[in-house]
């Protein structure tokens, strides 16, 4: 079989940026591929109002800065690796990185995607349409603290997904995080369910989510900790936090509701969460979070049906003289988390978000938000107000 090199348009990806002016190399008669891939995410913040010292700390921090490449080995076998360059923590030194991606996706059959390797499971709603179309800068803290059980980034994992033109599943068995330290030991499963009953002018899409982490795999004795920042990455400071409690297994499921009335963006998930701690008794949390987004410029959020979710519009471009200014969206959200039962009081976040997402180019990404926030109930009362700002390269 002949060797060939050439340069052609990459392959697009539904959960990232469309990618049809990348290079890639075209080996065997275009069996095997390969492309450059990449993200790079720039934060800074401001935090203000806090009446309790030690508080949030303004700064700038890397975000994101993953490097690698993706294509296929055979033709509906593709593959991605992703090393991350970004500090582990906010306002941490670089350490030299961490293993972000390593998968291997078959997606012989139009109704079937099968993975295995380390990726992010498309496991709840805010999730699965993927970090560079999600609405805000972080998605809610319910849903971290829901997914740091059994799935979330770079996640080593095996599972399917199975989905229609108004419908989605997913199911996977989990394992360990390679972006944090950890044994290797946790163990889990998660998996997503969401059906579209309606659609035209209003679509709505139902679903459900759950998580079931099996062994903690902390080293020592088994734990669970439950935590977050306040849904911006850029202070160390984590004041919602239920420290280690000491169990052998937790579990999150929840509702889920979205859906677009006309060019009106809605979403809403719920997340219960359960401890099986080890004293004390069972710990119960939960939280929620309710979000709109409308299109300022250009056309309203789409239903991907390869996710299971909404996502962002392609195709925008910034060309003032043609009177094009990309695509522009103004979103608002709501989110509560409830961290405290029994003995944990791991406190009660609230906060109110507002931001606007400027695509002035399809792999570039600029975001403006505003928050107004309170954590309560595990020590003296925390309101905060915090305004964010990012920059996205999705090369």
């Amino acid at each position: 079989m002949a060797l060939a090199a050439l340069l052609v348009p990459a392959t697009p990806r539904a959960e990232d940026t469309p990618r049809a002016a990348m290079p890639r190399l075209d080996l065997f008669d275009g069996r095997f591929t390969l492309a450059p891939a990449g993200r790079l995410d720039l934060d800074a913040g401001s935090f203000a109002g806090q009446e309790v010292r030690p508080g949030f700390q303004s700064n700038v921090a890397v975000r994101r800065a993953e490097v690698g490449v993706r294509g296929q080995i055979l033709p509906g076998l593709d593959y991605v690796v992703l090393w991350e360059f970004a500090p582990r923590a906010p306002g941490g030194q670089p350490d030299g990185g961490q293993l972000y991606e390593a998968q291997l996706a078959w997606s012989g059959l139009d109704w079937m995607t099968a993975r295995a390797g380390v990726f992010t499971p498309l496991h709840t709603l805010e999730v699965s349409g993927g970090s560079f179309s999600q609405l805000f800068m972080e998605r809610a803290s319910i849903i971290e603290i829901a997914t740091s059980l059994a799935s979330g980034s770079s996640r080593l994992a095996a599972g399917v997904e199975l989905r229609g033109e108004t419908w989605f599943a997913s199911a996977y068995a989990t394992g360990g995080v390679t972006t944090t330290a950890d044994d290797g030991q946790q163990r889990g499963v998660a998996g997503r369910a969401v059906v579209q009953p309606f659609a035209g002018w209003l679509r709505v899409a139902l679903g459900a989510n759950a998580a079931l982490q099996t062994e903690p795999g902390t080293r020592g004795d088994a734990s669970v900790r439950l935590r977050d920042y306040p849904e911006l990455r850029i202070s160390p400071n984590r004041f919602l936090d239920t420290r280690s409690i000491a169990a052998g297994q937790a579990w999150a499921a929840g509702p889920e509701l979205s859906g677009m009335v006309g060019p009106l963006h809605l979403a809403a998930e719920a997340q219960a969460i359960g401890v099986d701690a080890d004293a004390g008794g069972a710990r119960r949390f939960g939280g929620w979070y309710g979000a709109a987004s409308w299109p300022l410029l250009g056309a309203p959020r789409r239903w991907d049906p390869r996710l299971g979710a909404w996502t962002r519009p392609g195709g925008a471009l910034l060309d003032p003289a043609a009177g094009e200014w990309g695509w522009l969206e103004l979103a608002g959200r709501y989110s509560r988390a409830d961290l405290n039962d029994g003995p944990t009081r791991g406190g009660i976040q609230s906060i109110w978000t507002l931001a606007f997402n400027w695509y002035p180019e399809d792999r570039i990404r600029v975001t403006m938000q505003a928050e107004a926030g309170r954590i309560t109930g595990n020590g003296p009362d925390r309101p905060f107000q915090a305004v964010g700002w990012r920059v996205s390269l999705a090369p």
